[in-house]
């Protein structure tokens, strides 16, 4: 179904050059949440490899501490605004179809990607800044809670990179 099929009589939304509209300005938003999670996520890559190289533990926990607090606030809101554009361009644009390889694909690497940043990485670093505000605390288990989420950075990153391959190239 198509956007022209579900506005019954009375929608404010009657006229073709309307419906276009919104559709390039869902569009829009759909594509600047994954430009901000896509770039931002890469950007982490490499700011913590660079950091991770220098061998100096405080200055990888405290880039780390930034870099979780944009977590928290950039990356999980972009990750969500991605999914909740891409499913209502699914139900307005004639042929996008949740049936169809790219979108099914998009919206599964993007819901797994959301679930290891909610449930997996930001407890980790909620975690890590607990360990490190409390001086009572071993910090033993700091490198490895990084490592942890480093991996879960990496691997978000290879699904949206898979994700945006599917989208662009409509497979």
């Amino acid at each position: 179904m198509h956007f022209a099929s579900r506005w019954g009589p009375g929608s404010l939304s009657r006229t073709a050059a309307t419906r276009s509209l919104v559709r390039h300005w869902i569009l829009f938003f759909h594509i600047i949440a994954v430009i901000i999670w896509m770039g931002g996520s890469i950007y982490v890559e490499a700011l913590m490899a660079a950091v991770g190289r220098s061998n100096d533990e405080s200055g990888l926990v405290g880039v780390f501490r930034k870099v979780g607090a944009t977590n928290r606030r950039l990356f999980n809101i972009a990750g969500v605004a991605t999914i909740v554009f891409g499913f209502w361009l699914v139900f307005i644009v004639p042929g996008w179809e949740f049936e169809t390889v790219w979108v099914s694909v998009g919206i599964l690497v993007a819901a797994v990607a959301v679930v290891i940043d909610l449930f997996y990485a930001t407890p980790r670093i909620d975690r890590v800044e607990a360990l490190v505000e409390d001086p009572e605390s071993p910090n033993d288990s700091i490198p490895g809670l990084i490592k942890q989420v480093l991996m879960a950075g990496h691997i978000r990153t290879g699904l949206l990179f898979v994700g945006v391959v599917f989208m662009v190239f409509k497979f």
